[in-house]
């Protein structure tokens, strides 16, 4: 029986003349509440990891893969499309890459807040109150 690759995200598309791999930037693991608009309406969802060209989302009625979407955590709004959808996960692809500022302003706020230990709840509120979504 032949082993399976270690790692399979590693291993270049047969359709990617560049051979460069399922992604093309190193994505931050981070944990942080978020928003996504979609036509749909507002979802409250996580954001679990995140690149310059996309992220990873959890959250409950996502929007289905080729919708239009706003990601919104922190001071970043990121336009983009639903690329991959499983169960209470999506990937979301940008419409044009963040910057790297923005890339790791959300790490720091992750770093801290996992530092000091508020909850996803009370970090929820404060980027609904700092992206003017409450009083």
């Amino acid at each position: 029986m032949a082993t399976a690759p270690q790692d399979r995200r590693k291993g270049a598309r047969p359709d990617d003349p560049e051979r460069r791999g399922r992604r093309d930037s190193p994505r931050a693991h981070i944990v942080l509440p978020a928003t996504v608009d979609a036509l749909s309406g507002r979802q409250q969802i996580s954001l679990l990891d995140i690149s310059r060209e996309g992220a990873c989302l959890q959250g409950e009625r996502l929007p289905e893969v080729g919708k239009d979407v706003v990601l919104k955590c922190g001071a970043v709004d990121a336009f983009g499309t639903v690329a991959w959808a499983v169960s209470t996960r999506c990937g979301v692809r940008f419409d044009e890459p963040i910057s790297l500022s923005e890339l790791m302003a959300l790490r720091q706020v992750a770093a801290a807040t996992d530092e000091i230990g508020i909850t996803p709840e009370e970090a929820q509120a404060t980027a609904d109150w700092m992206n003017g979504l409450a009083r």
